[in-house]
């Protein structure tokens, strides 16, 4: 959950019963220190060129949040090439094949959990949060950068969603309809467009979310009875009974009607289970919070958690009427210095069955797996991190052709590594920590004080093959890091709970992140906790269609 309205109440799932805490709003962005940076090449910034004819222009890199009074043009900065590697930091040369480069671009908006989606046209919508929650069209400008502007959903000239305690949004690639939701507890509000948002249709309330909500979409399987008015069913899936850390399962409701209206699917993807790891050391208490969500090309469902310990995916091949839960590996995941297991995990598929799942294990390094049998069965965990990445979190994983992936994540080159940060990190402060139990951001241990994080990509075009070669990138410059201090398990800093990656129709993979670090904290710190939103792109390198 992010927190950031006046006033929020975090359900505690039958621990903790009413909590009201004081937050202060969010505050507009600092000046940036530097210039905006700016390409030598256009053709470094056309969005119809095939990934592998591109050739970027020199590194130019753009430091601090984009002045407001630059908002709506700011410039691409290209950053480093990528390294081409295998799975377990091992570095290969690939003779006669251009490694793709890293491309950075400032919205010069605020974000915080921030989603994104690629249109037909190529337009990039972006989940941004300049105080209430904006839905921001990213459209190619004259000087072969992007144009930023808001195009939220308004009702009488105001904005449709007032206020978000978890944004998301969605684009789904099948139709080009947009979609964007934003939790509140109790009923949340659900508005879409099929026409690049120049308008847009609102739903009624939609209620029974509790807390961390995913939304995607996807063809129905064979057996089922088509949908009216619009070929896919959407899914909405959240914590249940509880909100966040504090909840005890999760639940999903499905829409026939592209959105309109939502029904219960059925018996909860997940709930509270007697394991031999479990959350806050309460015996037979797993959170219910869970990772996106994804329907495969034959309609199967698939919600990926991080489980009391150990990465999960609940598979669901009727709609979400019952689940099928299967772990996936046996090296678990993160756990918080409050004691909490990470949840955040992902998935996807492809047209042959294939099942791709992508986590951080118990040692914050980040792991890909591959099922070949539609979920039943499981390859041995690749660890497909950046060479040289000694912790990261926040993972996110998408899909182009069969084979041909892109993960994302935060992670960080100077770590000091184990021991990770744990309870006796608290000592110090108890009151402080005990506040970081409800919002999941434990005080900084001395020995990660000048730790800086930044933005990774890292692509694969035969990530079936035997042995296969990812392609890896830093989004930012190393010496503008994104994140100063820690960085999760479970949440970092004002990027708060999980970033996105997709991949366009020309094979060009895109994410979405938050620059948390501007003016001192870039070479020295404090942590300054920034939150401008940023877009990553590779160009270059192998197409991922």
């Amino acid at each position: 959950m992010r927190v950031r309205t006046s006033i929020a109440v975090v359900g505690c799932a039958a621990l903790i019963a009413g909590i009201a805490v004081q937050l202060p709003r969010a505050t507009t962005p600092l000046a940036g220190r530097g210039h905006l940076g700016s390409s030598s090449d256009s053709r470094l910034l056309q969005p119809n060129v095939a990934l592998d004819m591109e050739e970027p222009a020199a590194p130019h890199f753009i430091h601090g949040v984009t002045p407001r009074r630059r908002r709506l043009s700011p410039a691409a900065a290209a950053g480093g090439v990528a390294t081409a590697h295998r799975a377990g930091d091992r570095v290969v040369t690939r003779s006669g094949e251009s490694s793709p480069r890293a491309l950075l671009y400032r919205t010069g908006f605020q974000a915080g959990e921030p989603m994104i989606g690629v249109t037909k046209d190529g337009s990039i919508f972006f989940q941004a949060l300049d105080g209430p929650p904006k839905v921001i069209r990213g459209t190619r400008s004259a000087n072969s950068s992007f144009k930023w502007e808001d195009v939220s959903p308004s009702l009488g000239g105001r904005q449709r969603h007032p206020e978000s305690l978890d944004p998301y949004l969605f684009v789904d690639q099948r139709t080009d309809r947009v979609f964007t939701l934003d939790f509140l507890f109790g009923c949340s509000e659900l508005s879409f467009t099929d026409d690049l948002a120049k308008s847009w249709t609102t739903s009624p309330l939609q209620c029974g979310e509790q807390d961390h909500q995913t939304l995607f979409a996807g063809p129905p399987p064979k057996s089922s009875t088509a949908p009216v008015g619009y070929p896919d069913v959407v899914y909405v899936c959240s914590s249940q009974a509880g909100a966040t850390i504090y909840s005890v399962a999760a639940q999903c409701e499905k829409s026939l009607d592209g959105g309109v209206s939502f029904a219960p699917t059925g018996e909860p993807a997940y709930v509270t289970d007697q394991e031999s790891e479990n959350d806050l050391g309460v015996q037979g208490y797993c959170h219910g919070a869970i990772g996106h969500g994804f329907v495969g090309p034959d309609g199967t469902v698939y919600i990926p958690k991080g489980f009391c310990g150990q990465p999960w995916l609940a598979i669901s091949h009727d709609e979400g009427a019952t689940w099928t839960r299967v772990q996936v590996a046996k090296n678990g995941v993160p756990l918080s210095p409050t004691g909490v297991f990470e949840h955040e995990a992902a998935v996807t598929a492809d047209t042959q069955g294939n099942v791709y799942y992508f986590w951080m294990s118990r040692d914050r390094l980040p792991y890909l797996a591959i099922s070949r049998d539609g979920g039943k069965t499981w390859s041995k965990p690749m660890m497909i991190g950046a060479p040289g990445v000694k912790e990261a979190t926040l993972p996110s994983l998408t899909i182009g052709a069969d084979g041909k992936i892109a993960a994302v994540y935060y992670g960080s080159t100077n770590s000091p590594g184990k021991p990770f940060p744990e309870s006796k990190d608290c000592k110090p402060d108890p009151a402080k920590c005990f506040k970081a139990l409800f919002f999941l951001n434990p005080p900084d241990p001395a020995r990660y004080k000048n730790v800086t994080w930044n933005g990774y990509m890292t692509i694969s075009a035969n990530a079936l093959a035997k042995k296969p070669t990812f392609y890896s990138a830093s989004i930012n410059d190393p010496s503008d890091p994104f994140v100063r201090g820690t960085c999760g398990p479970i949440r970092c800093k004002a990027v708060y709970d999980f970033i996105d990656v997709v991949i366009d129709r020309q094979g060009r993979p895109w994410a979405s992140y938050v620059d948390a670090c501007i003016t001192t904290c870039v070479t020295k710190g404090p942590n300054d906790v920034g939150d401008e939103g940023v877009v990553g792109t590779l160009v270059g390198g192998p197409s991922l269609r």
